[in-house]
């Protein structure tokens, strides 16, 4: 285990953004982990738990230890003729567990092909896309107390899942490290999730019964690449802002000013975020160091070599052009530190 003083973590977030850790180190299993926590010189200073950067905007220098979530491992811990229950490390790149899946024709996770990020990350934001949510095949996670290292096993309940939110952004904020995550992947395809409309066009001239989890997950990333740029290529985090959500009076008095104002219904009542920034014109905004992606108005990107606080101070300024015009307050998917 090797401890490094003042890195810095450019290489550690999808945006790009050039920041330094006090401190910073790598822990591969519980041992390491809990020989760092324990470590003299760290055991009361701020920790902060780093998997992927793929959904972070730092804005900051990071004081105290930074820890890299780097625990691997991909395992069936239970079969039966309908189902597994799989046990991954949270350390392992969320993409290739779905690739892991497809190869093996299960099916659940499909849809929330080529998130970036590490899998720690996908129950603490119950990651979610074309109709799919972490939360609809997840079974429980191992966690590690920063404070007394005590182990602690959360199922579904526990985790109190929500839209792109959980009980680790709110009462355990910065409180544990995810250190594994089980899953429950279905055999067959009769749990294909076709509810995203795009989706359900590009396969409505094929055979749904022949459809794999593998065409699917096809489907996705050509849908996913027409509209969201690689973060290898361009600084980026996907999706900057939620999609509100809106009372059916509130929708009532917007489709009085905007007769064509899209929304979904499922739990709640949802306006596209990206729909609003795209009306007052910043899809594909471009200053100095920053700006809006030109196929999708969710995306903020890092254009050259932006601060956290230029990107956080054009995604302040968006939110109160649509404030202003729409009487709704946009919130970051995005963590901010």
């Amino acid at each position: 285990m090797k401890i490094v003083n003042s890195k810095s973590l450019i290489k550690y977030n999808t945006f790009n953004v050039n920041a330094q850790a006090e401190f910073f180190s790598g822990v591969k299993n519980d041992e390491e982990l809990r020989e760092l926590l324990n470590h003299i010189k760290f055991k009361n200073i701020n920790k902060f738990i780093l998997g992927g950067g793929s959904n972070i905007l730092i804005t900051k220098n990071i004081t105290g230890l930074v820890i890299h979530n780097q625990i691997k491992g991909c395992y069936i811990i239970q079969d039966s003729p309908d189902y597994v229950i799989v046990e991954i490390g949270a350390g392992e790149t969320w993409h290739h567990i779905v690739e892991w899946s497809t190869n093996h024709n299960l099916y659940g996770i499909e849809n929330l092909s080529l998130i970036p990020g590490y899998v720690g990350a996908t129950p603490i934001q119950n990651i979610g896309a074309y109709g799919s949510e972490l939360k609809d095949v997840f079974v429980s996670l191992d966690a590690i107390d920063l404070f007394n290292q005590e182990k602690l096993i959360l199922d579904k309940k526990d985790c109190k899942f929500s839209y792109r939110d959980s009980i680790f952004k709110n009462k355990y904020k910065n409180q544990f490290i995810i250190t594994k995550v089980r899953l429950k992947l279905s055999k067959n395809n009769s749990n294909i999730n076709l509810s995203y409309k795009t989706l359900a066009e590009k396969v409505s001239r094929l055979d749904k019964n022949t459809l794999s989890s593998r065409d699917i997950s096809n489907f996705i990333i050509q849908i996913r690449q027409s509209k969201l740029p690689n973060p290898n290529h361009i600084g980026n985090a996907g999706s900057f802002f939620k999609n509100p959500t809106v009372t059916q009076q509130e929708l009532n008095n917007l489709q009085d000013k905007h007769k064509d104002i899209p929304y979904f219904q499922k739990d709640n009542i949802k306006i596209p975020a990206g729909w609003l920034i795209e009306q007052l014109n910043w899809k594909g905004y471009r200053n100095k160091s920053c700006g809006v992606y030109e196929h999708q108005a969710l995306v903020l990107i890092n254009h050259n070599k932006a601060t956290g606080n230029e990107i956080k101070e054009l995604a302040n300024t968006i939110k109160q052009h649509v404030n202003t015009k729409f009487n709704i307050n946009l919130e970051e998917e995005v963590s901010i530190i």
